[in-house]
């Protein structure tokens, strides 16, 4: 099983990086297209700027999966609304994930969900080094979805998990 878990992370990463490199390769063209512009610099790893990243309905299927790969809880219990469990016990679903303490990246977290608490300190349940702040949001609200998807691309968040508050 571990087997088949590593190549389906291999070969999604393969694909997240063909798909950069196409993409990179399609900048550089329109770059030559340029009236006489210097051409615009791009990172080839994933975009970490809110401004640089597509809007979730232009995500390619290879940025949607590996974003997806970081989310450590299942999706597909979570109404649209934000809300999951029976009709008489709906309940939101809290989740946490480490941001380096950099108040740059933190303040990039906060402008894609101005909803989540940053605890710089903190190690919560899933470990945030000393360097790192931990990060609780939640699915409550209309965007979970967006915001969930917009934390899970930034490329210094390595895993979102779900928060039990025991």
């Amino acid at each position: 099983m571990k087997g088949r878990i590593t190549i389906v992370i291999a070969a999604l990463l393969i694909a997240a990086g063909l798909g950069l490199w196409h993409r990179g390769t399609e900048q550089k063209q329109d770059a030559g297209e340029n009236s006489g512009e210097a051409p615009v610099q791009h990172h080839a790893a994933l975009p970490t700027k809110i401004e640089e990243r597509r809007p979730s309905k232009t995500r390619t299927r290879e940025e949607t999966a590996v974003a997806l790969a970081k989310i450590k809880f299942n999706l597909d219990d979570i109404r649209p609304d934000g809300l999951r469990g029976p009709d008489d016990g709906l309940v939101s679903v809290s989740y946490e994930f480490c941001v380096p303490n950099d108040e740059k990246m933190l303040a990039e977290v906060r402008r894609i969900a101005p909803g989540v608490a940053i605890h710089a300190g903190s190690k919560g349940r899933i470990g945030c080094g000393e360097d790192q702040a931990l990060c609780i949001g939640t699915t409550a609200g209309p965007d979970w979805r967006q915001e969930l998807m917009g934390i899970a691309e930034l490329g210094y968040v390595v895993e979102i998990a779900e928060c039990y508050f025991e």
